[in-house]
């Protein structure tokens, strides 16, 4: 069970990694074009050329919200670059048995990883849950499963059988 779990850990950290890119690229993306249109605004209006109030007004509300959507996934793409390595790690312990309370941590955080990128994504991107999200769930749910074996003490061993009597 937790060879399986940390398989399946470092397969979900690989689909982060590209995850990751996605979110801070898209998330980079939008931040950088809401700049881009403040810019063009400022300028247009350095140089005199008439803007309608309520043009303005909307303009400002958009790309105010396009920033902080934009923000929110760069944020969410640099987590889930974090979660690469914390799934890369939480599976050499898993491999080991060690540090049970770090798997619990990294399980947790691998089923919110997938969870928050399910919310966050919209449809035209791929959103939803899909079949990539299947391993970050499956394997945050088996690495807090193998979590809870890790410090047991195994069954003591079957005493030895009793010498045969020596034949006479």
């Amino acid at each position: 069970m937790k060879i399986a779990a940390g398989i399946i850990l470092i397969v979900a950290a690989i689909m982060n990694i590209f995850g990751g890119s996605k979110f801070v690229l898209t998330g980079g993306a939008a931040t950088v074009g809401a700049m881009a249109a403040d810019a063009l605004n400022e300028e247009a209006a350095k140089q005199g050329i008439e803007v309608d109030e309520a043009a303005k007004a909307q303009l400002k509300e958009g790309t105010g919200e396009l920033k902080t959507l934009g923000t929110g996934h760069l944020v969410f793409g640099l987590f889930l670059w974090v979660m690469f390595v914390m799934q890369i790690v939480g599976a050499v312990f898993l491999f080991i048995s060690k540090s049970k309370m770090f798997i619990f941590i990294v399980a947790v955080l691998s089923v919110l990883a997938e969870v928050g990128s399910m919310v966050l994504t919209p449809d035209f991107l791929g959103g939803g849950f899909g079949w990539t999200n299947i391993f970050g769930l499956l394997g945050g749910v088996l690495a807090f499963v193998a979590a809870m074996s890790i410090g047991k003490a195994a069954a003591p061993a079957a005493p030895a059988a009793p010498d045969a009597p020596a034949a006479a």
